[in-house]
């Protein structure tokens, strides 16, 4: 895999990313504009992250049927379209059903990638490229929210960032066209039935609950923790909120360095172990009402979360020799599955049982995820 096509594929990834994301810090913007509630507003999140769940198992199997190439060239074309009519559309309605539709794009775009360069690249570097790949949707994520921001600021209007990355992602697009075509997985083209007999294959099934329950208990953690520092400071804080997310920075890190810290641990499946117990330290971390114990507290929860799932994405890339469309669609879709489940549902347990009762709630979820990490590593000996 040339560094060509290694460099398209992570601008790819950095541009769905950014996609997905850019509407998270305009939300009381829009609320403003479009006249709308904050629930309204946050839909224009929700509307293009549920899909993920869903659908990128479909695509795994459509990724193996169909050229990934071609399916890459057609999604950032579609993705680029959308992207610029969202920019110049003032219907809540209409922006509304622009996600919607961008929604069922993107875990074509983000499956087929990470197919390609897992398909593409030499058995000793799959982990690497994935681990960069992963690092690359952090940076993304990241990009997104910041410069869509900055831009409104700069501007005075939020249009400006989204027609930018519509142009962009046309340009992705052309790009993708000078690429080779995917390596043959495999000489049998799948059936249906390929989906289940993939995930009955049990290190399967055991990498895909571990993530599950990871991305659980992360997205519960993030979305619960402002409330709980606007009870300890007793007023709303953009800036501390805002700098208790730093510790995304250390995905980077770990992607980026996720072979040495292999050597280091002996092992993808040792560093998954390691991975659910740092996160687990760093929920007992959160319980304490210091804000500056809760910001080292987070460095640690992110260092556990981007070690599992780098380590989970690479290693189910690299058990599996066939059918990794479809291994990456389960990955995907049990990821973002936990991820969406874990954003609403453990706050019942926020708000019957407090702080304290969410953490052992939390740790709970991360204790079945190591459960699972220790049989994985068992039927892999």
């Amino acid at each position: 895999m040339s560094k060509f096509e290694l460099f398209v594929m992570y601008l790819c990834a950095i541009l769905t990313l950014c996609v997905m994301y850019a509407t998270q810090p305009l939300q009381p913007l829009f609320e403003e504009i479009l006249n709308i509630s904050k629930f309204q507003a946050s839909l224009f999140t929700t509307s293009i992250l549920t899909p993920l769940a869903f659908a990128s198992i479909f695509y795994g199997y459509i990724l193996e049927k169909f050229a990934i190439k071609k399916i890459l060239i057609f999604a950032f074309l579609i993705f680029g379209i959308l992207e610029i009519a969202f920019a110049i559309s003032s219907s809540y309605l209409a922006l509304l059903m622009i996600r919607g539709l961008q929604g069922l794009i993107a875990p074509a775009a983000l499956t087929g990638i990470m197919s390609y360069i897992s398909i593409n690249s030499p058995k000793s570097s799959v982990g690497k490229n994935i681990g960069i790949y992963i690092g690359i949707t952090i940076l993304g994520g990241f990009l997104g929210r910041f410069l869509s921001g900055l831009f409104n600021d700069i501007f005075g209007n939020w249009r400006v960032f989204f027609i930018v990355i519509g142009i962009l992602l046309l340009i992705a697009s052309f790009l993708v066209t000078k690429i080779s075509g995917t390596k043959g997985s495999n000489l049998i083209k799948p059936k249906i039935s390929d989906i289940k007999n993939m995930f009955l294959i049990k290190e399967n099934a055991f990498i895909c609950l571990y993530i599950y329950f990871i991305f659980f208990s992360f997205q519960g953690v993030l979305n619960f923790l402002p409330f709980e520092l606007v009870k300890i400071d007793g007023s709303y804080s953009g800036s501390k909120t805002g700098i208790m997310y730093a510790g995304w920075l250390i995905g980077l890190i770990i992607s980026f360095n996720i072979s040495k810290i292999n050597k280091f641990l002996n092992g993808s499946k040792n560093s998954m172990i390691c991975g659910v117990v740092i996160f687990i330290l760093g929920t007992f971390l959160l319980h304490t009402h210091n804000f500056y114990i809760m910001f080292f507290a987070m460095l640690v929860v992110c260092f556990g979360n981007f070690l599992s799932h780098t380590c989970g994405s690479g290693y189910i890339n690299l058990i599996n020799l066939n059918h990794k469309g479809i291994a990456n669609g389960l990955y995907v879709s049990f990821y973002y599955l936990g991820g969406s489940i874990g954003s609403f549902l453990p706050g019942f347990i926020y708000t019957n049982s407090g702080w304290s009762g969410f953490l052992f709630f939390m740790s709970f979820m991360l204790f079945i995820s190591f459960i699972f990490s220790i049989l994985l590593k068992k039927s892999l000996n």
